[in-house]
């Protein structure tokens, strides 16, 4: 297993096994619609099994414009998913997305450190030179988690979710010239296992 050590936490790539007892949990986050409020997603209409087999079949035919990972504790606990989406190669940019699932982990720094270790991995693994990501506006506790890991706000964007429609988002990015600022110490960078 291929783990990208944090400080609290570790990001499992989708391309490594996962369990029933995961994928189980990975499907309920996938029928709350609370949290789906907040990441814009819709719910699955999979059955568990159905949603087990779709999860794991990830594993072997991953799209080569994504880069997804659990976001899993110290001890193990699967807490999340984050990951680039519709990674452009040639413009090299993709769009960040992250949940944590369970609402006990919430306000725990999780959702930073997994944020900060994503980031590092991507500007150190690949030739992206940009990420980008959109909220919804009322997500104030996502953009200063945003802000904090050193993403910049860009305005408001139009937006298109399958639950609500078109919506006005917030855009906010982080260049690979932001990350080697300050915010991002060279020492933290010497621990990394890529």
């Amino acid at each position: 297993m291929t783990l990208i050590p944090g400080d609290t936490i570790q990001l499992r790539p989708f391309e490594d096994p996962i369990s029933d007892d995961d994928a189980a949990r990975v499907w309920r986050w996938s029928r709350d619609e609370n949290l789906l409020r907040w990441s814009g997603g819709a719910p699955t209409e999979l059955t568990l099994a159905e949603f087990r087999d779709h999860l794991r079949g990830e594993r072997f035919h991953a799209p080569p414009n994504r880069r997804a990972f659990f976001i899993v504790t110290r001890d193990g606990n699967l807490i999340g998913r984050i990951g680039v989406f519709a990674i452009d190669w040639l413009n090299r940019d993709g769009e960040l997305g992250i949940v944590i699932g369970d609402a006990a982990n919430w306000n725990r720094q999780y959702g930073r450190d997994a944020i900060k270790t994503l980031v590092r991995h991507i500007f150190h693994a690949t030739s992206l030179d940009r990420l980008y990501l959109f909220t919804f506006t009322d997500n104030v506790r996502a953009q200063r988690c945003f802000r904090a890991c050193g993403f910049r706000l860009l305005g408001s964007a139009r937006r298109f979710a399958p639950d609500v429609g078109e919506y006005d988002g917030i855009e906010m990015e982080l260049t690979r010239q932001d990350f080697r600022e300050p915010r991002f110490p060279a020492n933290t960078l010497s621990t990394m296992r890529l």
